[in-house]
């Protein structure tokens, strides 16, 4: 049984889970007025990870077959942009993301889905930064823009 859990699919939902958790714990550790929302997206993080891992093993100890899940290569590009936002920024960080959610959503056409990425994450940006008042971060921190 161990050996039929150590599958990538479950490994990558343990290590998503694990990555949740731990910035959850910092987050809950912060201030309370600024960090509401973040803490809100972190615990629904979390559950969707718990509930692909519980999938995944309830899966693995039934049948053994190897799909790929679409939904852990989403959370894991979230994540990777969420970490890159410190230094890339967030308009930068956010464009593989949309373009992989739309690649996702079956848009593979390269207009429809160069626009709709450039559209999404700009209306993303301005949303946060004009609309609600939330100055994201800039381009790229280092200086360079």
């Amino acid at each position: 049984m161990p050996a039929t859990l150590f599958q990538p699919r479950v490994l990558i939902a343990l290590v998503l889970l694990i990555a949740g958790c731990a910035l959850s714990i910092s987050a809950w550790q912060g201030p309370a007025d600024a960090m509401l929302m973040p803490r809100i997206v972190l615990a629904l993080w979390c559950t969707v990870a718990l509930f692909v891992l519980i999938g995944e093993v309830v899966s693995r100890l039934s049948v053994e077959t190897m799909t790929f899940s679409p939904l852990l290569l989403l959370m894991a590009a979230v994540l990777t942009s969420a970490i890159a936002t410190a230094w890339l920024g967030f308009v930068i960080s956010a464009l593989p993301v949309v373009a992989l959610t739309l690649w996702l959503f079956r848009i593979r056409r390269p207009l429809p889905l160069v626009l709709g990425t450039l559209v999404i994450a700009g209306g993303l940006w301005f949303l946060f930064h004009h609309v609600l008042l939330i100055r994201l971060p800039a381009m790229l921190t280092s200086g360079a823009i």
